[in-house]
C-alpha cells in the first residue's frame, strides 16, 4: 500500500514537473470532446425538433353516425389497446362543430345555427408513438368495427423516418469519427510526451525498477487527465450551449411547439461518457506509448 501510495504520488509530481505537456495533452482532449459534446446535442435537438413535428400528424378515426355512446365508448378502448398508440383523444361531434362554427364568416356561421343536425361524426384523434409503424397502425384502425373513416397523412410520416433516419445515421457517424480523431491525435500527443521522457524513463530502468514501478506513474497521469478534460469539457459543452440557445430562442420558437432541450437532462449522461472517454484515452495511451522505451536499452545517450 505504501508503494502504491508513492508512486501514485509520482504521477502528481510528473504532472506538475511536466506541466506543458500535461497541458498541451489536456487540451487536445479538452478539444476533441467538446467536439464530440456539440454534435451530440445537435443531434439530440434535432430529434426533439422532428418529434414536435410528429406530434401534429395525428389520425383522425371518425366512427358511425348512429353510433352508441357504449359503441363510442368501446372503440376509443380499442383503439387505445393497439400497438404503438402514444395518445388517444376522444373528439365529440359537438365542441367540434362549435369550433367549426368559430372558424367561419358571420354570414356561413347564421346559416348553419339554423341546421337542427349537427353533420359532424364522433371521433378520436390519434398520436402515433413510432412512425416506423405509422401504416401497421392505419391498417389497424380501419379494421375496428363503427369506423366510417380514417383521415392521416402517410406521406409526411414517411418522409420524418427518412429524415429521423438520416440524421441519426449521420450524427452518429460523425461522433464515432470524432472519437477516432480524438484517440489518433491524444496518442500521438502522448507519445511525444513519452519522448521527451525518454531519458528519466531509461535513468529508472538502469537503477533496477521494474516495467510495473515505471508505468504506475504515467498511468496515474493519463487518468487524471482524461478526468480534468472530462470536466472542462462538460462545462465548456453546458455553457456554450446555454449561450446559443439564448440566442436562438427567437428561431425555435417561430417553429411553434417546438421544445427547448435542456443540457441538464443529458448532463450526468455526457459527464459519465466524458469521464469514461478521458480516463480510457489517459490510460491506454500512456500505456501502449510507454512500453516502447520499457522495451528499449537502459540508457539513452544525451544529443549534443
Amino acid at each position: 500500500m505504501t508503494k502504491l501510495r508513492y508512486l501514485t504520488k509520482e504521477g502528481f509530481r510528473n504532472m506538475r514537473v511536466n506541466r506543458v505537456m500535461t497541458l498541451a495533452s489536456v487540451t487536445v482532449l479538452f478539444s476533441c470532446l467538446l467536439l464530440v459534446g456539440i454534435a451530440f446535442m445537435l443531434l439530440v435537438n434535432i430529434e426533439s425538433f422532428i418529434n414536435s413535428i410528429e406530434q401534429e400528424n395525428v389520425i383522425m378515426v371518425y366512427a358511425d353516425t348512429d353510433i352508441t355512446a357504449y359503441d363510442y365508448m368501446k372503440m376509443g378502448a380499442e383503439i387505445d389497446s393497439l400497438d404503438y398508440i402514444a395518445s388517444v383523444e376522444s373528439v365529440e361531434k359537438g365542441p367540434a362543430y362549435e369550433e367549426e362554427l368559430a372558424k367561419m364568416s358571420d354570414e356561413l356561421r347564421e346559416y348553419l345555427e339554423n341546421v337542427e343536425e349537427n353533420p359532424l361524426p364522433d371521433g378520436y384523434r390519434i398520436t402515433v408513438a413510432d412512425m416506423n409503424h405509422f401504416d401497421d397502425v392505419v391498417d389497424n384502425l380501419k379494421k375496428l368495427e363503427n369506423v366510417l373513416r380514417v383521415r392521416e397523412n402517410s406521406q409526411l410520416a414517411h418522409q420524418l423516418t427518412t429524415i429521423r433516419n438520416a440524421v441519426q445515421y449521420i450524427s452518429l457517424g460523425i461522433i464515432a469519427l470524432l472519437l477516432l480523431v480524438s484517440l489518433f491525435i491524444i496518442s500521438n500527443t502522448i507519445k511525444v510526451t513519452m519522448f521527451s521522457r525518454r531519458l528519466e524513463i531509461s535513468i529508472m530502468k538502469s537503477v533496477g525498477a521494474t516495467n510495473s514501478f515505471i508505468r504506475w506513474p504515467f498511468i496515474v497521469e493519463g487518468i487524471n487527465i482524461g478526468i480534468i478534460a472530462g470536466i472542462l469539457a462538460t462545462l465548456a459543452v453546458w455553457g456554450l450551449y446555454n449561450v446559443a440557445m439564448r440566442e436562438l430562442t427567437s428561431v425555435i420558437d417561430a417553429f411553434g411547439n417546438t421544445q427547448q432541450v435542456s443540457f441538464l437532462t443529458y448532463a450526468p449522461y455526457i459527464a459519465a461518457a466524458f469521464l469514461i472517454i478521458g480516463v480510457f484515452t489517459g490510460i491506454f495511451g500512456s500505456s501502449t506509448s510507454i512500453r516502447k522505451y520499457l522495451k528499449e536499452r537502459k540508457f539513452v545517450e544525451l544529443e549534443d
